[in-house]
């Protein structure tokens, strides 16, 4: 009988860096365990505590035990941020893919496999595949002014490039919006909805580079890094999620400016080697 030639597809590590979430944390880890069951591939759940002060630490250690398959805490004594949490998972991660996912807003795990199908189509031209999919919130419809104002600004690029837009699918919020702006116009951010707390990466790529960012700015760090080093990325649409609060922008002005300032692209050399005397 001949053997199958088909290659195995990449496993799959999925970050959930979580503080104080220990009532969400029983409900979504099943559910994510479950349809990375289905996925046919590798897969690794990594749960992030950081620096929780309720149940949180007891339910990821009774999940760790046997609840959901393939599930592993790691733990920050204090609280330290989201991108200190993807560095510390980052170091421990097994699988070539890496995502994470926040416990803040009502993700489908579902919505994984389209991404995983996405990162994995090789692009015709440039003969290479994406590094980053990230998934874009929808759900929430715009206030009429800012509908009016995104059938303004297509009309101009229309009239004076010949460029048709289609309508914005995603809602951000007026702060939202205006900071997806401000980054597009700064780091060259191509997202619409760059604040989305669940992302694909390869696990390669994340290790090029330092991550700077121990807050929320590692978001956009990462795009922007990714953006400057001529990455393949692409936006995939996610589950509408209409009765979702409109998602907050969260700006750590502070890392904004240390990233522009000093955007770092390569780790600091190892320090040589002293020969014993």
């Amino acid at each position: 009988m001949a053997q199958s030639t088909t290659a195995p597809r990449p496993g799959v590590t999925v970050v959930v860096p979580t503080h104080d979430a220990a009532d969400k944390l029983e409900k979504m880890l099943p559910a994510w365990g479950a349809v990375l069951a289905r996925a046919r591939r590798p897969y690794e759940i990594l749960v992030v505590d950081d620096g929780s002060t309720d149940r949180t630490p007891a339910v990821v250690e009774a999940m760790a035990a046997g609840r959901v398959s393939h599930v592993r805490g790691l733990r920050h004594d204090t609280r330290r941020g989201f991108g200190a949490c993807l560095r510390t998972a980052l170091a421990d991660a097994r699988q070539p893919l890496f995502c994470y996912v926040s416990a803040d807003y009502p993700y489908t795990p579902h919505d994984l496999f389209g991404m995983l199908d996405r990162i994995e189509l090789r692009d015709e031209i440039l003969g290479k595949q994406a590094d980053l999919i990230s998934g874009a919130r929808r759900g929430r419809r715009a206030p009429l002014a800012a509908q009016a104002v995104d059938w303004l600004w297509r009309g101009f690029w229309r009239l004076f490039a010949g460029m048709k837009g289609e309508p914005a699918e995603t809602w951000p919020g007026f702060r939202g919006k205006a900071y997806g702006v401000f980054v597009g116009w700064v780091f060259g951010v191509p997202l619409a909805d760059v604040g989305s707390t669940f992302k694909l990466f390869r696990t390669d790529f994340l290790r090029r580079f330092p991550v700077q960012s121990d807050g929320d700015f590692v978001h956009t760090e990462l795009v922007a890094k990714a953006t400057f080093l001529t990455s393949i990325m692409d936006e995939v649409p996610l589950t509408p999620e209409p009765d979702a609060p409109v998602p907050r922008a969260r700006i750590s002005w502070g890392e904004l400016m240390r990233v522009f300032s000093d955007p770092q692209f390569a780790f600091p050399p190892a320090p040589p080697a002293v020969s014993p005397a």
